[in-house]
């Protein structure tokens, strides 16, 4: 896969936003570059209301020009035909999922060295390190790893990577600058009263 794909890698769910469909419009008519739907948590979308929903982000994907993938739910990717996955360290091995993510785009979290290296990796397209900074966002997210985690985890990698973790305009090009070919950000736009201005802020 291009690197430049993870640029700005926007992650949400449907409750996210006050007004889902029209917020990650301007999200993506405003530059972001890949998007995840992390259907998880507490109110949230479940069998047709999310496979529904998901066509309908996939339909403003492909007007956009934006990947669209799934967090770690197989049955929907498959379903609704999206451009990959992501798993995480506790999910499905990469190297078990189906035929159909063959030639599609597979993401696989790591969170440190040790990960990395006990990660199989044959089938994966791109990691996600982090969190490299402390964040509200994801429960179960883990200590921070700081810039110097990431770098550390980056250089020992020939694929593409993704920053994640409590990254906003003010410490994403630090992100950049250790390692990493583009950010994750989940709060950064989702609480953002001026979400074209903070993706361009990200994207400068």
């Amino acid at each position: 896969m291009k690197k430049e794909i993870l640029r700005l890698y926007l992650i949400a769910s449907s409750g996210s936003f006050k007004n889902p469909l029209e917020d990650l419009e301007t999200a993506f008519k405003s530059g972001v570059t890949c998007f995840q739907l992390r259907e998880k948590g507490s109110d949230i979308k479940t069998g047709e209301d999310l496979k529904d929903f998901a066509l309908e982000i996939k339909s403003l994907c492909r007007q956009y020009g934006v990947a669209f993938i799934i967090n770690d739910d197989v049955k929907l990717a498959e379903e609704i035909e999206a451009d990959g996955i992501h798993i995480g360290q506790d999910d499905m091995d990469p190297d078990m999922l189906p035929a159909y993510f063959n030639d599609k785009i597979i993401g696989l979290s790591v969170g440190n060295v040790a990960e990395l290296e006990s990660s199989s990796l044959d089938r994966v397209s791109y990691l996600g390190i982090g969190p490299v900074f402390s964040t509200l966002s994801k429960d179960d997210a883990g200590d921070a790893i700081g810039t110097d985690g990431l770098k550390e985890v980056a250089k020992r990698t020939k694929l593409p990577t993704a920053a994640i973790g409590g990254i906003t305009e003010q410490n994403y090009k630090s992100c950049l600058e250790n390692g990493a070919d583009g950010v994750c950000v989940i709060s950064a736009i989702t609480q953002s009263d001026n979400i074209e201005q903070t993706v361009t802020a990200l994207l400068q």
